[in-house]
């Protein structure tokens, strides 16, 4: 599955981490949540978005990072932070 960051109104990033505004809403996205809507500014598959967080976070515990990585893309997808790319 190939995802993009959905555009914001706004965005302040602070520590790695970033309030986002979209649709009137402010959602708090941790430092990987961050990562991942940067990476995929331009769309990114899941795999792609693993390889980048293994890389800048090193190998996760209590799972691959390929899990882990969907269960943060599907997160962000729920939230309308990230839109799947046709």
């Amino acid at each position: 599955m190939r995802v993009r960051a959905v555009v914001a109104h706004d965005e302040l990033h602070r520590d790695g981490e970033s309030l986002v505004l979209l649709d009137g809403q402010v959602h708090r996205v941790s430092a990987l949540g961050t990562m991942i809507r940067d990476r995929a500014r331009h769309g990114a598959s899941v795999e792609e978005l693993a390889a980048a967080l293994e890389e800048e976070f090193g190998r996760p515990t209590g799972g691959t990072a390929l899990e882990l990585t969907t269960g943060a893309v599907q997160t962000l997808l729920e939230v309308g932070l990230l839109a799947p790319e046709e």
